[in-house]
């Protein structure tokens, strides 16, 4: 981990909050000038610390009514593969996240489809037909009870 000390804990958790925060009210949130804020900022950035910035979209609000976890399991772990893997899941929009899992299965997918129909289409016609997949098992999200990209700083 990166040798952060506590001026650089409360930039992040203040970024974590609001990450469109100007520097001048992260300087006074953090108790810095501006121009040691600016400094310690670009810090974290060049250490790789903070790894961009963005909005958080609802998915639900921009129409997509169903996310599905899938885990997929891989015929043989031959490095290829696995990299093919990879580069197809890149490929696809509609999986948001793919996560590479040790115990039963070898990936997890997060999955965001408009609605049933669109995600069973994109299940049989885009994922079990990739090259190398042996099995999947697929998990409809009821309710989202929590979803944070903040990390306990």
């Amino acid at each position: 981990m990166a040798d952060l000390d506590d001026f650089d804990r409360k930039i992040l958790a203040a970024l974590q909050r609001d990450g469109r925060m100007t520097n001048v009210a992260l300087a006074e949130v953090v108790a810095l000038s501006p121009s040691q804020c600016a400094r310690r900022l670009q810090r974290l950035e060049e250490i790789g610390a903070i790894r961009g910035y963005g909005a958080f979209l609802d998915p639900e609000t921009l129409g997509f009514g169903i996310t599905a976890l899938v885990t997929v399991t891989l015929e043989k772990h031959a490095r290829a593969k696995i990299q093919d893997f990879h580069e197809l899941v890149r490929l696809k929009p509609e999986i948001v996240e793919c996560l590479a899992l040790t115990g039963d299965g070898d990936f997890q997918l997060r999955i965001v489809a408009r609605d049933l129909p669109s995600f069973s289409r994109f299940l049989l016609e885009v994922i079990i037909p990739m090259p190398g997949i042996a099995t999947t098992r697929s998990h409809i999200v009821l309710e989202q009870v929590k979803s944070t990209h903040a990390l306990p700083i």
